[in-house]
């Protein structure tokens, strides 16, 4: 079935920004303790939020990329949605308890949201292969937003309400996996999908300048921060690269790496300047800094390798890449657990592994 080609508009964008916004806002449950180090429960919220968000913006990011056209119905649906999204990006909290009523309903609403403009498209088409998709994930967002509301009531503890919300949360961002046959059956426009992905993580970039000038006082410029700074245009750098040179934009594919690779890019990132920025001020343990930032920025460049692997745009041996990037991996953390003590030579030796990797990718490309 072909689909016909379109460039990311001025709505999308405009509905991007509330997101970014509202991942940033993830950061503000990641708080260093008396002991130097976040906790795993803190943790695990992050990890958990960013799905949440991620989850809410990949459905409508994929409904606009197949379906969505300039009207007023898209226009009223996209303004109704970024409000109900700033009321969750509101609801987060340190004590998710408290606003777990806000946060599971605010959720519930956006689900049934995404789940009705799906059930307009198919009422309105007579494509079979349109209507079995958006069946399909008419069902999925409509359980996953009963039991948001279900989860609100007052019935069993808290503990396992929110474990139900969680799984729920859980099923509905990993469904398409389940379902990849009918949605390769009616490709993305993948040109459209990944520019989508591409601004989004620019924004996201922009929120990490944010972090790295609340390091910098106006009369005091530490080469901590310079360092930061320089970390956070590589990683940048790494990404376009990728992006720009590294996938076949024409591809006729459902895109499902693409987007569920970025989850894990946005957890990388967005875990990776929180740990820089507590490390540049002195607030986080080393040894522990440096094992969640061997994990985030496994994540992030993981997420982004993925990419240029699954969508090349030639055919190409990437395995003696991979186990040379695995072994520089592996001597990266040797060498940053040797001086860990040491702020300036680490975050060096960080800003000289990202360019050398990036020197490696464009190499390949």
């Amino acid at each position: 079935m072909q689909v016909l080609k379109k460039e990311v508009s001025e709505f999308e964008l405009f509905y991007d920004l509330i997101f970014a916004y509202a991942i940033s806002r993830i950061a503000s449950i990641l708080f260093v303790g008396a002991d130097q180090q976040l906790s795993f429960k803190s943790l695990g919220e992050f990890f958990m939020l960013t799905l949440v968000f991620w989850t809410i913006w990949t459905y409508q990011t994929v409904f606009a990329n197949r379906f969505s056209i300039k009207n007023k119905t898209s226009a009223l649906f996209l303004f109704f949605d970024m409000f109900w999204v700033i009321v969750l990006a509101q609801a987060i909290n340190v004590d998710f308890e408290k606003t777990h009523f806000t946060f599971a309903g605010a959720t519930s609403i956006l689900f049934f949201s995404i789940a009705l403009q799906y059930y307009l498209k198919m009422r309105s088409t007579e494509e079979d292969i349109v209507k079995k998709l958006c069946n399909q994930l008419i069902i999925v967002l409509c359980v996953s937003g009963l039991i948001g509301f279900m989860t609100i009531l007052p019935w069993g503890t808290y503990p396992i309400r929110f474990g139900v919300y969680v799984v729920s949360i859980f099923i509905t961002a990993f469904f398409p996996i389940i379902i990849k046959k009918a949605l390769e059956d009616f490709p993305t426009n993948f040109g459209h999908l990944t520019e989508r992905y591409s601004l989004f993580t620019l924004l996201l970039f922009g929120e990490a300048i944010i972090a790295v000038a609340s390091t910098i006082i106006f009369n005091k410029i530490s080469i901590g921060s310079i360092l930061f700074f320089l970390l956070v245009v590589v990683m940048f750098l790494f990404y376009n690269a990728v992006y720009k040179s590294g996938i076949d934009r024409q591809k006729d594919t459902a895109g499902l790496v693409l987007i569920h690779s970025h989850y894990f890019i946005f957890v990388g990132l967005g875990l990776s300047i929180v740990l820089y920025e507590n490390y540049v001020e002195n607030d986080i343990q080393p040894l522990f800094f440096i094992l969640c930032l061997a994990a985030s920025l496994l994540c992030f460049l993981g997420g982004t390798i993925a990419n240029m692997i699954i969508y090349t745009k030639k055919e190409h041996n990437y395995l003696p890449f991979i186990s040379k990037s695995i072994l520089y991996f592996a001597a990266w953390i040797v060498i940053s657990l040797l001086i860990q003590d040491f702020m300036v030579p680490f975050l060096l030796v960080n800003v000289v592994f990202l360019l050398f990797l990036l020197y490696k990718v464009k190499q390949e490309l």
